[in-house]
């Protein structure tokens, strides 16, 4: 399986360890690791070191395909993938760094991990969930077709500290036909 995905702008892939100081500097931002639930803040070296470092398992294991967002022509802009949580459902997450919010970077990377999910490990479903004082990740997670659940709840962030309103959303490819 092809662990690299081409979108019109960006590459996703692997992490490698060169990557590991810019991620630092992006991650390293309180507004954006406020809004992930398991980015500490601050966001040290050894973090991501050991982020990094247990990502060949995960995939191994089937239970995490961790992808790093690369802007062509500019490097290494964010993270993006699919967790299994507590439940056989993949969970999607993402973040990009705040120099490059509101360029669509986010939409373009969770559609082509969606779209390479599908495709490689036949995902037909797939949960994502959102922070209240979040609203552009809730447009992204509608862009590549979650919905609503109706549910809401309190979600830890490392980043706040603390516990947060979240509301949930559900992906279901549209191209299995129900039964």
């Amino acid at each position: 399986m092809s662990y690299e995905i081409e979108t019109t702008r960006l590459t996703l892939g692997p992490f490698h360890y060169a990557d590991i100081d810019r991620r630092v500097a992006l991650a390293n931002d309180i507004d954006v690791a406020r809004m992930v639930a398991h980015m500490p803040h601050p966001y040290t070296r050894q973090h991501a070191i050991e982020w990094v470092a247990r990502h060949d398992a995960g995939r191994a294991a089937g239970t995490d395909y961790p992808f790093a967002i690369t802007l062509k022509g500019v490097g290494l802009v964010g993270a993006v993938g699919l967790h299994k949580k507590d439940s056989p459902v993949f969970d999607l997450g993402y973040w990009v760094g705040k120099p490059y919010w509101g360029r669509g970077i986010a939409s373009e990377a969770a559609r082509g991990v969606m779209d390479w999910a599908r495709d490689n490990i036949s995902l037909t479903e797939a949960t994502a969930c959102y922070f209240e004082d979040n609203p552009a990740s809730a447009r992204v997670l509608e862009k590549i077709g979650f919905a609503h659940t109706g549910t809401d709840g309190l979600c830890a962030s490392l980043g706040r500290g603390e516990k947060a309103r979240s509301f949930n959303m559900i992906w279901r490819d549209s191209s299995v036909k129900s039964r």
